[in-house]
């Protein structure tokens, strides 16, 4: 008999979100965002679904890192990954947004009123966090499917709702430091098939910190990282055709000690970011 152990399932005493691993990952970023007014009172960011989205899980403290600075780099993250996605849709009127590892995400909803309708939003992620999703967001503006991004074929099956339409932007939050180097390569070789002149929005660690197992996340979730990057041409180099356009320091933002902290890795690490988030494009495949 294996002693792995198995997630809670909905009713028999554990929490009814039912989630384990990586998928458990997703709740921490759901609790920054719920949080959002008290963490950030002086902006305008705010996600109006998060916190009883969040209450529905029936979440464990445990399994969330609740203490103010992962919370506030969650919503930080979220702030320049919506930044990001509303340049990107605002320039591009008929975009294609597509969500891999798309968890609780509410990015839809939270930038509806400010981006065309013409917009399409798009989702993945594994079937126990589909059928949670389903469950808990009623009236979701992302039509999403269950499928693994670790799988050479999941861009595959969103050729048909893509059509014709070139402008394709692929979100990862805080998805692709779970995969190994083999694996990072595979997403970024099946994007690049199926959205020739696809633009990434992903946030990644440099490989000293994604490597050293001390992240919190690690102990709250079981959940570990797999893959860095040193800097967004690092990132860019996983794999054959893209390019980095932009870096977006997150981790500099959340405090005045972070940001010291951020200055002093960056300069132990010959200037690549402890943690960032890069914007990518694709180069179309020659031939």
């Amino acid at each position: 008999m294996s002693n792995t152990p198995t997630p809670d399932a909905p009713g028999s005493g554990g929490p009814a979100h039912g989630l384990s691993g990586v998928a458990k990952t997703l709740l921490t970023p759901l609790y920054g965002r719920a949080h959002a007014a008290e963490l950030l009172p002086g902006t305008s960011f705010r996600d109006p679904a998060a916190a009883s989205v969040l209450a529905a899980t029936g979440y464990r403290a445990p399994e969330v890192l609740t203490d103010r600075g992962n919370a506030l780099g969650s919503v930080h993250r979220a702030i320049v990954f919506d930044e990001l996605t509303a340049a990107f849709c605002r320039e591009h009127p008929d975009a294609v947004v597509v969500s891999a590892g798309i968890g609780l995400g509410t990015r839809a909803e939270r930038l509806a009123g400010a981006l065309p309708g013409s917009v399409t939003w798009l989702g993945v992620d594994v079937p126990d966090v589909v059928e949670l999703r389903a469950r808990l967001l009623p009236g979701d503006l992302t039509r999403v499917f269950p499928a693994s991004i670790t799988e050479p074929e999941w861009a595959e099956r969103l050729l048909p709702l893509v059509g014709e339409r070139r402008n394709v932007l692929v979100l990862t939050e805080g998805v692709l430091m779970y995969l190994d180097q083999a694996g990072l390569r595979s997403f970024l070789v099946s994007c690049r098939t199926a959205f020739p002149a696809a633009e990434l929005v992903a946030d990644y660690f440099h490989p000293r910190i994604a490597l050293s197992g001390l992240h919190p996340i690690v102990r709250a979730t079981g959940a570990r990282f797999r893959s860095g990057a040193r800097g967004g041409r690092g990132l860019a180099g996983s794999a054959p055709g893209w390019e980095k356009v932009s870096d977006h320091r997150v981790m500099e933002r959340i405090s005045l000690g972070h940001r010291a902290a951020g200055g002093l890795f960056r300069l132990l690490a010959l200037g690549a970011p402890a943690y960032s988030v890069a914007r990518l494009r694709a180069a179309p495949p020659a031939g």
